[in-house]
């Protein structure tokens, strides 16, 4: 993808290319797990070389986390996971 416009939403369209979303739609999200183990074609290797070029661009309804914001998550994700392990047995 060459120069993608700022600020836009973008999803990998049926055709596995980036297509621009004009109207913010969460089913439209494609979420992706990358492991260690998997190796990514030139063209996936491209886009994430491209994406990284840009600068991550907060907003009102997702700013970016303070220290303090990011040890609340911590521990929320500690207690979860705690809770977790006591259901689990």
């Amino acid at each position: 993808m060459k120069n993608p416009a700022p600020n836009a939403v973008y999803r990998i369209n049926s055709s596995g290319r980036p297509a621009k979303v004009e109207e913010y739609d969460p089913s439209a999200m494609v979420i992706k797990t990358l492991t260690p183990d998997m190796t990514l074609t030139d063209e996936q290797r491209s886009m994430l070389d491209e994406a990284a070029k840009h600068p991550i661009v907060y907003e009102d309804d997702c700013p970016e986390l303070t220290p303090e914001m990011i040890e609340k998550f911590k521990r929320a994700a500690r207690i979860r996971d705690e809770r977790k392990k006591k259901t689990a047995n």
